[in-house]
């Protein structure tokens, strides 16, 4: 018998870098950022045609919704997890569906230093987790599977709403001074993060950057 997912957490007291924490989330049950069905705030972006088509990578696939929709709107998708049961999750949704991205059961630090460069990075979820515990190796993640003229969406639970059991917090303060390091704003806007536990969701940004495109000094 599942636990009621009310009582479903991630496992606060180990490290989100670690593949016990997020085993321990989906041995678990459900977790409760697993909806079956792909982000809102990636379905826009996509159909608003706000990146373009190309290769992409996704961190912390999950059960694999969101790789399964960018794979069936013309991306060539690569989706990593550290978690074995998503993974095997991810990869049987995928056949049922008839649709089959590029899974990989991988630690995305140890992944991305010969993964390649992408044209567009996505994570729902990721990056509002490591920020509390590994901010800079993230970055460096992100430094090493992007180009200039790379684009990066991520979704990440907003600060300005008091609710049980919703993702951390981040601030728009939080977006501009930690991932502006790296890329520059095209675009920040608030959403609802759907979660089982929540009928009307949780507070979330919709931040997407890209990375600049260094243009060489005209003469004077």
């Amino acid at each position: 018998m599942e636990p009621d997912d009310t009582e479903l957490k991630a496992p606060s007291s180990l490290d989100p870098a670690s593949s016990d924490y997020w085993e321990q989330a989906y041995r678990m049950g459900t977790p409760p950022w697993e909806t079956g069905v792909p982000a809102e705030a990636l379905v826009r972006v996509v159909r608003e045609k706000l990146v373009p088509r190309g290769t992409v990578l996704e961190i912390g696939c999950g059960s694999g919704a969101d790789a399964i929709f960018l794979a069936r709107n013309g991306f060539e998708v690569t989706a990593v997890d550290i978690s074995a049961i998503a993974i095997e999750r991810a990869r049987l949704r995928a056949e049922l569906e008839d649709c089959l991205p590029r899974f990989v059961l991988a630690d995305i630090f140890r992944f991305a230093p010969t993964a390649g460069q992408f044209d567009f990075v996505y994570d729902a979820g990721f990056y509002h987790y490591i920020r509390q515990t590994n901010l800079h190796g993230f970055l460096d993640v992100l430094w090493q599977v992007t180009r200039p003229g790379s684009y990066y969406l991520t979704v990440a639970g907003a600060t300005g709403e008091t609710a049980d059991g919703g993702p951390p917090q981040v601030s728009a303060d939080d977006l501009h001074y930690e991932l502006a390091r790296l890329f520059e704003l095209v675009e920040l806007q608030q959403c609802r993060i759907a979660s089982p536990r929540r009928k009307e969701g949780y507070l979330g940004w919709s931040c997407l950057m890209r990375r600049p495109i260094l243009r060489p000094a005209t003469a004077k």
